[in-house]
């Protein structure tokens, strides 16, 4: 069996230095756990449509992030966002 993705292992890494300081500075801490788990449909879109249109959505001032993780953190979300590998997570709504 696959090993799940997880915030610890695979997602948190996404975010760059640049991604959090910017956000953090509009209210929004990409560091943090439970705040990403919390916006993270939110964030998906804006992810996506910066793939639509460079001059939208985030991360601002660098490249959209690749359809491969832009895929893991979609997978992730529909699986309930654990935060590590032995997080059984909340039931999905």
């Amino acid at each position: 069996m696959a090993e799940r993705i997880t915030w610890d292992d695979d997602i948190k890494s996404f975010f760059t230095q640049m991604d959090v300081g910017c956000m953090r500075a509009k209210g929004l801490d990409l560091s943090d756990y439970a705040t990403v788990k919390s916006r993270a449909g939110d964030i998906l879109d804006q992810l996506k449509m910066r793939v639509d249109n460079p001059n939208r959505g985030m991360p601002k001032g660098d490249r959209p992030w690749p359809q491969e993780r832009i895929d893991a953190f979609e997978a992730w979300i529909k699986d309930c966002a654990p935060k590590t590998q032995a997080d059984p997570g909340p039931p999905c709504p």
